[in-house]
């Protein structure tokens, strides 16, 4: 059994298609076809049921399956270890990051250029989306890993909790008292709400809040972008919902009003999410690792801010 074979396999599994295959490995699908073929006469089994609507993996090809996600990912971890046997300052390679708006409006600058300076031979490529859209791209190997918000359990994907983040309400106007002041919206009236949309799980979970009536809004705007609604509602009397990394450089500005959500409950925990079958490389490890480090700083940040507070009104 050749690894290019595995491969080949594992692509035909994931997509249930031959023609998607080929298309994933860049191959005719003929020569897709060919191997999967080899492969089945060589150990004389049946590895899919080939009808006129796809294909279907038999109880032979769902055992194989299961095997080739381990010894994938040992190859994986075997050629990542020999590529960076050297230190780690001398990292080499290229990663490719999945971040939200919300994550990317702060903090991504703070990580972004110390990682380039220090691993200066590894190439970041940055994409930034929701968090249904970064499993997607996680999923179908377009991006190595992302950090998202409450993601759904899926299959292959691992999803490690990086952060527990608390979630505020931002305005530029004094819309429940002076700013940092806990706000319930529960309790709120004529509130004018920015949302993302629901493909968004945040904003999700939000829209079931007013649908059901235990957010009582005047109207609602759906931004499917943090700069953009963030800008309106700073110039405004409506407000954004948000994480606290997506205001952290609000928090001084006098011209910002941002209030601590206590009701309802709206969790915005951040996790890394990558794929089992292709295992974080050593750059990519590194790179969560600045992460961390900084989401930590938010966390004082966020503390001495709330221990001493600017009152504006």
């Amino acid at each position: 059994m050749e690894l290019k074979q595995v491969r080949y396999f594992m692509w035909v599994y994931e997509e249930g298609s031959f023609s998607k295959a080929a298309q994933k490995a860049r191959v005719a699908q003929p020569v897709l076809s060919m191997q999967i073929r080899r492969l089945e006469d060589h150990f004389g089994v049946q590895l899919f049921e080939r009808h006129a609507r796809g294909i279907k993996p038999t109880e032979f090809g769902e055992k194989l399956y299961s095997r080739s996600v381990a010894i994938m990912r040992n190859v994986t971890l075997a050629e990542d270890d020999l590529r960076q046997a050297e230190q780690v300052d001398t990292l080499t390679g290229r990663i490719h990051v999945g971040l939200s708006g919300m994550f990317n409006r702060n903090l991504l600058r703070r990580i972004l250029l110390p990682f380039m300076e220090r691993y200066p031979q590894v190439d970041v490529t940055i994409s930034e989306s929701y968090t249904g859209t970064l499993m997607e791209w996680v999923r179908d190997g377009l991006i190595d890993f992302a950090v998202g918000s409450r993601p759904a359990v899926e299959g292959n994907l691992v999803q490690r909790l990086l952060y527990k983040d608390r979630v505020v309400l931002l305005s530029g106007s004094p819309l429940f008292g002076p700013s940092l002041s806990p706000c319930d919206l529960t309790q709120s009236k004529g509130l004018k709400l920015i949302l993302p949309t629901t493909k968004h799980s945040f904003g999700k979970l939000i829209k079931e809040y007013i649908e059901s009536g235990i957010i009582q809004v005047e109207k609602v705007i759906e931004i499917n972008s943090t700069v953009g609604a963030v800008g309106i509602a700073m110039s405004s009397d409506w407000a954004v919902v948000a994480s606290v990394i997506a205001v952290l450089d609000d928090l001084e500005n006098p011209k910002s009003f941002i209030y601590p959500v206590i009701e309802p409950a709206i969790p915005f925990d951040l996790y890394t999410i990558y794929d089992r079958r292709r295992p974080l490389s050593a750059a990519a490890r590194q790179f969560i690792q600045m992460i961390e480090i900084e989401l930590g700083k938010v966390e004082d940040t966020w503390k001495q801010t709330c221990r001493d507070p600017i009152v504006r009104m």
